[in-house]
This record gives C-alpha cells, sequence and structure tokens, in this order.
C-alpha cells in the first residue's frame, strides 16, 4: 500500500473506523490517503467544519456501502478551515469564473463592501489555500511521484480510478477548483491534453444539490438536485427556469453541458427540506419522507456511488452514466427522453421571451 505523508493542514481529513473507546465518532483525522486502494471522499457542506459533521458524510456513505453488499471502501471525509476565504464569495467568483453574470448584492453598500472583500480574498489567495492543501493530498500523489516527476499516464489513470468523490452543497465548489488545479498542474507536468482528458474522466464526482457551476467540471460529474432548492443560487435563465415550473418537472437528465443533472420536481414530503442529502439510505423511513419523485433521483444517486465503488474496487473502464444510474426502478433513457423534450420546451419560451443564447445552468 503506498502512501504520502503530508505536515498537518488546515483542511482535515477524517477517516471513517470501527468504534472503539478511542475514537470519538468512530473516525481518525489523517494526513495522507492511499493511492493504490479504493477510496471515497465526502465533501459536505459548507457547515462540515468539525470531526463530527465530517463523520456524518461518512457514516452516510458507510451504510449506503454496507446496505447494498459492497465491502472494501475505504472513506474519508473532509473538514473545512476556510481561514481568510468567505465561502459564498468563493463561490460568486466561480461561478464569474464560469461565465455568469451575477447580481447577487441587495444594495450599493453590500455590493461595495462585498466587492472589496472579494478582491482582497483574490489577492491573498487566488486559489484558497484549504482547496489546494486537499488538492495536495488526495489528488497530487495521483498524478507525480514522491519527487514531483510525472507519473506514466497508465499509472495515473490507474490510481485516479481509485478515488471517487461525494459532494454536498459547497462541497461541488470545492471540487470544481480541485478539478482546474490538477488540470493545471498535469500540463505543466507535461502531460498531453488526450492524457489529461483520459485521467480526469477517470474520477466520479457524485453531488447532490450543487452550489457550484454544472459545466466547466474536468472530472466525471453526476450532479442530482430538486427543481424546488432554494438553497441553490440561480444564475441564468435555464435554472430560474426550472425552478418556476418546477411543477411541471417530472424526473429529468441534462446532459452536458448542462451539467450532466439529474432533477426531480419535488423530491422530499416536506419543502423546506429539499436542499437536504439525506434520501439515500435504504432504511424503513426513508419511503415516507420521500415524494416519487424523491425515490428516483436518490436512487440514480444510490446507483452512481455504488457502481462507482464497484469501479474503484474491480477496476477496467469507467462505466458511462447509463450504466453508473440505472437500475432498481431507473431508466435512464426514459430519464434523458424527459430532459430532451423539457429543454426543447424551455428554450422555445425562452427566446420568445428573450432572445439570448446562453441558457446552460
Amino acid at each position: 500500500m503506498i502512501e504520502y505523508a503530508y505536515l498537518p493542514t488546515d483542511a482535515h481529513l477524517i477517516k471513517r473506523i470501527p468504534a472503539s473507546n478511542y475514537a470519538e465518532f468512530s473516525c481518525e483525522r489523517v494526513d495522507s490517503v492511499p493511492v493504490d486502494i479504493p477510496v471515497v471522499v465526502a465533501f459536505g457542506g459548507e457547515l462540515t467544519d468539525s470531526d463530527r459533521g465530517a463523520n456524518s458524510y461518512a457514516k452516510m456513505l458507510e451504510i449506503v456501502f454496507e446496505e447494498n453488499g459492497i465491502s472494501g471502501i475505504n472513506i474519508y471525509s473532509v473538514i473545512y478551515d476556510f481561514g481568510t476565504s468567505d465561502s459564498k464569495l468563493e463561490r460568486i467568483n466561480l461561478f464569474k469564473k464560469a461565465g455568469r453574470k451575477i447580481n447577487s448584492f441587495d444594495n450599493a453598500y453590500i455590493k461595495v463592501q462585498n466587492e472589496r472583500m472579494l478582491k482582497l480574498m483574490q489577492d491573498k489567495e487566488p486559489v484558497p489555500n484549504y482547496v489546494k492543501k486537499l488538492f495536495d493530498i488526495l489528488l497530487l500523489p495521483r498524478i507525480s511521484d514522491s519527487n514531483g516527476k510525472k507519473l506514466s499516464a497508465k499509472e495515473a489513470k490507474f490510481r485516479i480510478g481509485k478515488i471517487k468523490f461525494y459532494a454536498h452543497c459547497h462541497g461541488a465548489a470545492t471540487i470544481w477548483q480541485i478539478g482546474h488545479l490538477m488540470h493545471e498542474k498535469m500540463l505543466k507536468l507535461g502531460y498531453s491534453i488526450q492524457e489529461v482528458k483520459d485521467v480526469e474522466q477517470n474520477l466520479l464526482v457524485v453531488q447532490h444539490s450543487p452550489i457550484a457551476p454544472l459545466d466547466k467540471n474536468n472530472f466525471l460529474t453526476l450532479s442530482f438536485a430538486s427543481a424546488e432548492d432554494t438553497m441553490m443560487d440561480h444564475h441564468n435563465k435555464m435554472s430560474e427556469y426550472i425552478y418556476d415550473n418546477s411543477a411541471d418537472v417530472i424526473p429529468c437528465f441534462f446532459k452536458r453541458p448542462y451539467g450532466n443533472i439529474f432533477v426531480g420536481g419535488h423530491l422530499k414530503v416536506q419543502k423546506f427540506q429539499e436542499h437536504d442529502h439525506r434520501g439515500l439510505l435504504k432504511d424503513e423511513g426513508t419511503d415516507e419522507f420521500l415524494t416519487e419523485d424523491g425515490k428516483i433521483i436518490f436512487t440514480a444517486e444510490r446507483n452512481a456511488l455504488i457502481n462507482g465503488a464497484k469501479h474503484s474496487l474491480q477496476g477496467g473502464k469507467m462505466p458511462n452514466i447509463s450504466e453508473l444510474t440505472s437500475g432498481n426502478g431507473v431508466n435512464f433513457e426514459e430519464l434523458k427522453a424527459n430532459g430532451d423534450a423539457f429543454y426543447k420546451i424551455m428554450l422555445k419560451e425562452l427566446r420568445q421571451q428573450n432572445p439570448k443564447h446562453d441558457y446552460q445552468k
């Protein structure tokens, strides 16, 4: 088992371990992650700033794998320390980088103050330190050796294929930035563009209610969300239209470049829980708080996690999106057809309202 040691960082990782008298919350902090065994890393929401919070995500994934007969997966989870960064402003900056025109400040005074803070953040940390540190621990050892030299493309693809990411909320923004860091680093190390793309697409990201751009993701990213999720930032006409017409949204899939996103009109029985990521488990209570749409979306998400874990265990070619998400009552081709039909209707109506061209989410 290959490990790379790192000094303790401001962004911490916990590893899920069996319960004992010596490990609070059944987890321990670690400074490295093996590169040659199956690993899943959870990136929680921005409030995940403690061992307890990170462990809740790790425990959920552990139960998902146990319920579905998957063993041999090492589970890690991120603890955030944003330092001088403001997570909301950080996400606004990402949407701007992705080409969004955002007016997200309530009044002129707040706008001036926030833009001043955003400039200070960018001057001090063009890429947030916690993002760089997570990249250094999780991915740098998968594309370079202990001397900082380029690995073969075959070895890099193998090592990247052993790790999978699960994200909720701000976790998607963190992974979006890590993906761009890895892309730049691989090019600097001397990988060809095609090699970079091949390696990147061997890392599966499954994310729920992502608050991050859904396009310009470098990894193989599948997103799952509710059309009625008021926590997700709506920065373009496509997402606004879906939210405004949530009552008409049946479970849909919108392919790249629109985000590889699975959307249901209303996932939870109680509307205020639409941003909640819980729904993956197959315990007795799951069906009681999920709508029919919710059952489909969360089943597709669970399928992706399980099939992604199997890929880490077995190796070989990464399954396509249909293979990752189909089964247990989920018909990917039907979801795709729903998305194609909905998109045509939406595009026609939006063009009638405003002849602009970019309606990506």
